[in-house]
């Protein structure tokens, strides 16, 4: 029997991805993505949502228990998330890591204006640009300070 976290630790070897990565995925701190990766820790549905996300593979992979990588037949439909990753011509950034850092350095360098001017901005997009966990009131008076 092929238990979850053995499937977690599989992909994130096959993937040459690191806990941390786990972590991020799950918005979980470095040492319960640790705990989940070792069976240490339960993995809730919110989790199991994001394990969909984060390795793009579908629900009945992570619940069958017979087999520890998947198959192609697994693997979530990436063609509209990668047209629309084209579209922006991203996949001809050689370095987008690099590009994401000048990016958040940027936004960080004039943050009461970035979020002023974009208070609609999700907690998964207020991740990746490098902001804090920042709720409804706090961004409000951000704004209504910059007014």
């Amino acid at each position: 029997m092929v238990l979850i976290h053995e499937k977690i630790t599989a992909l994130l070897e096959q993937r040459r991805l690191k806990k941390r990565d786990l972590a991020r995925a799950l918005n979980v701190s470095p040492q319960t993505a640790t705990d989940i990766s070792k069976g240490r820790s339960a993995i809730t549905l919110p989790h199991l949502r994001n394990l969909i996300t984060f390795f793009e593979v579908r629900a009945e992979f992570w619940l069958d228990d017979e087999r520890l990588v998947p198959e192609d037949a697994d693997r979530l439909s990436a063609r509209g998330t990668q047209a629309a990753i084209a579209r922006t011509g991203l996949l001809q950034v050689q370095d987008p890591e690099k590009l994401l850092r000048r990016v958040r350095t940027f936004v960080q360098q004039n943050r009461a204006h970035f979020l002023a001017s974009f208070p609609d901005l999700t907690p998964a997009e207020r991740r990746v640009l490098g902001f804090a966990e920042v709720d409804a009131g706090a961004v409000g008076q951000i704004a209504g300070s910059t007014s």
